[in-house]
């Protein structure tokens, strides 16, 4: 039996959709994910949000969406489904720790877009439980899929820390990026903040140290989708194609302010690129094809 759809006209409100999903009150705490698909129909890209988000990211106005930005666009409803009331957990502590993304055509930049959106594959992992936010975006005229993602979300297991336990091994260097000539990037300390007002997410450890010392974090730390948004623009022209896979892996968070380096790879069928913080710890890894 197919989950059932729950139609919208318009997307959610970010604020609103926000403070339910990381509000715990009413939470049931059950074992499963609510099955059901958030759909909204219409939607189109604000010029002046996406004006922001070119600016903040790096991307040239050339009439088409960013390969990245219907993620932006779904968010609401993302923030929908982890608001409802039979979703386990709430949303501050959830971290996002991977993303595939399949683009079929490029979408041109004022198109009407039906924008769906569900959970799947609640599973257990030793870090604590992971599952999916599956997310399409339809022409709204023809139903042609357009483009569809794959957000891979992590609750980790409330684990004290062990004093005496064995220090991880560092990872084994990676011999693609050998050659790579490292680009340095200096990300200010207000790229939260400039990215909230282009995406709505006005997460609180995103936007300054104050807001995020309460979750953990001794400074603001970088939206994981800036990060590969970023680095999807400085790949130029490759990231212009029709048809484009993209995935990433989340690695160690990117604080405000900070100085990193982005290098790529070639590779038979596409080019790898990685974000490196100053102690050559990958804060992102990716790929393009």
């Amino acid at each position: 039996m197919s989950a059932p759809i729950f139609d919208l006209h318009s997307l959610p409100a970010m604020p609103a959709a926000l403070l339910r999903a990381a509000l715990p009150f009413g939470k049931t705490r059950g074992t499963t994910l609510p099955a059901m698909t958030l759909r909204a129909h219409g939607c189109r890209a604000s010029p002046v949000l996406l004006e922001r988000y070119r600016a903040v990211c790096g991307f040239d106005a050339d009439g088409f969406l960013p390969l990245t930005y219907p993620q932006v666009l779904a968010t609401p409803l993302h923030l929908g489904l982890l608001g409802l009331p039979d979703f386990p957990y709430s949303v501050l502590g959830t971290v996002h720790v991977r993303n595939r993304i399949q683009q079929h055509r490029r979408l041109p930049d004022t198109a009407a877009l039906t924008v769906s959106c569900r959970f799947d594959g609640l599973r257990e992992v030793p870090a604590g439980q992971e599952f999916d936010l599956l997310t399409r975006v339809e022409a709204e005229d023809s139903g042609e899929l357009l483009w569809q993602a794959v957000s891979t979300l992590l609750r980790r297991h409330a684990v004290k820390k062990d004093a005496e336990a064995p220090r991880k091994a560092p990872p084994p260097v990676d011999a693609r990026f050998a050659s790579s000539r490292p680009a340095p990037w200096a990300i200010p300390a207000d790229t939260g903040r400039r990215y909230a007002r282009a995406s709505g997410d006005y997460n609180p450890i995103h936007l300054t140290g104050l807001s995020a010392k309460p979750f953990g974090f001794p400074r603001a730390i970088a939206h994981g989708m800036w990060t590969l948004a970023r680095c999807v623009a400085e790949l130029g022209e490759v990231a212009h194609a029709d048809a484009l896979a993209l995935e990433c892996e989340f690695k160690k968070p990117l604080f405000l302010p900070s100085r990193v380096t982005f290098q790529t790879a070639r590779e038979s069928a596409g080019v790898a690129f990685r974000v490196m913080s100053e102690e050559g710890k990958p804060h992102l890894m990716g790929r393009l094809g």
